[in-house]
């Protein structure tokens, strides 16, 4: 009797499993290709641009990374990663193209600053954003496609993961940037901008296992003008350099055969860090590049074999042993035009250099470089907020 009785359980256990299919567990199965979106402000409506592109010709990723911008725009896409959901994703663009994210103010930002305690905005509009992206799913586990987001613990200064538990409060966090937005309390603990260590964090894409790594990358412009007029802009251009400095870092890092493919994020546009009036021009660039760039680097893999010449991209196989490496991934790391980078074995490099000499960059020093890409993203960071 006692075995029929486990027998029934266990048979109604099987059977509610078989009812309530589980979502994608990146956790249990290493996920193949992952989307990552970076930071970047308003800019980020090149990115919705970028995922209408991808969706169209079914990139679909097995994880969605986010930092940021980066993490409104990416659980937005998880929760409905489809034409349509991308389309509605516009539409709340739109609306935020009023200025609403950042509220224009006559004062001078160091005022606002002295009236506000630690930020110019406070994030009240930018909840309201967040909250009309991700409409009915108030959880990780509500989205379609695994999501997470980084932000920066201000105590221990690493970069914590958030994958599970409530989506709105690790956004926010995700994209409280500095002396912009104010810091998030998360269970006892205050976190700011995920930018400021991991910007692209393609690094936990490889932490992960991915293979092939979409990179919807909004390029260097961020960086505020060589022209520093104020303490804020000198502290902008301090960030903007540490972010750029990371991804060129963890582009040079990449593993034996797993591949970054950059999107293209055009070059500089003329627009202001609050502007948000130009987001239907910026969703056209950020769609149109990367269509193009999509559709070449699909012809380039079909000429795999064929000459130079007919290859319409670079393909950059970086070298971690050359002594040019590092200017490589620098390269395409702020490249206006995208880039496919693909990590090579590091034995292959051997006799990269004339003579068949080693470069002189250390194992250690390599060691080293690896190790910085994914700082901040062992397992014992892994938040469950």
């Amino acid at each position: 009797m006692a075995e029929q009785r486990v027998g029934k359980v266990r048979e109604a256990i099987l059977e509610r499993g078989r009812r309530e299919a589980p979502r994608r567990d990146t956790t249990r199965r290493k996920p193949k290709t992952a989307f990552v979106l970076s930071g970047g402000g308003n800019l980020g409506a090149m990115q919705v641009g970028m995922l209408r592109a991808l969706v169209e010709r079914d990139v679909i990723p097995d994880v969605v990374l986010g930092c940021s911008i980066g993490a409104m725009n990416g659980a937005a896409f998880a929760a409905d990663p489809t034409p349509e959901g991308v389309s509605r994703l516009i539409s709340e663009w739109d609306a935020a193209s009023t200025g609403e994210v950042m509220p224009p103010s006559r004062l001078p930002p160091a005022v606002q600053m002295l009236r506000r305690g630690s930020s110019i905005h406070d994030s009240a509009a930018l909840r309201r954003t967040v909250t009309g992206m991700l409409g009915a799913n108030e959880t990780f586990d509500d989205l379609k496609i695994p999501f997470q987001c980084n932000a920066v613990d201000v105590e221990s200064s690493i970069s914590t993961w958030f994958s599970q538990g409530e989506l709105i409060g690790p956004i926010l966090a995700s994209a409280a940037l500095p002396s912009i937005y104010p810091p998030v309390e998360i269970d006892g603990h205050t976190y700011i901008d995920g930018g400021v260590i991991e910007n692209v964090p393609i690094g936990r894409a490889v932490e992960l296992g991915c293979r092939t790594i979409y990179v919807l990358h909004l390029g260097p412009h961020g960086r505020p003008s060589h022209e520093l007029r104020r303490p804020l802009d000198a502290a902008l251009q301090a960030y903007w350099v540490a972010r750029n400095s990371q991804f060129a870092k963890d582009l040079a890092s990449l593993p034996d055969k797993v591949e970054a493919i950059v999107l293209p994020p055009g070059e500089r546009p003329d627009i202001k860090r609050d502007d948000f009036s130009q987001t239907q021009a910026l969703v056209e660039r950020g769609y149109s590049n990367a269509s193009k760039f999509l559709d070449e680097e699909s012809v380039a893999d079909r000429r795999r074999f064929a000459s130079e010449v007919l290859r319409p991209i670079e393909r950059l196989v970086l070298n971690a042993r050359s002594i040019k490496w590092r200017q490589q991934a620098s390269d395409a790391a702020n490249a206006p035009h995208g880039a496919v980078i693909t990590g090579s074995d590091s034995e292959s490099a051997e006799s990269s250099e004339p003579g068949g000499e080693s470069s002189g960059v250390s194992e250690a020093a390599l060691e080293e470089s690896v190790g910085s890409s994914l700082t901040g993203v062992d397992s014992p960071t892994e938040s469950d907020s």
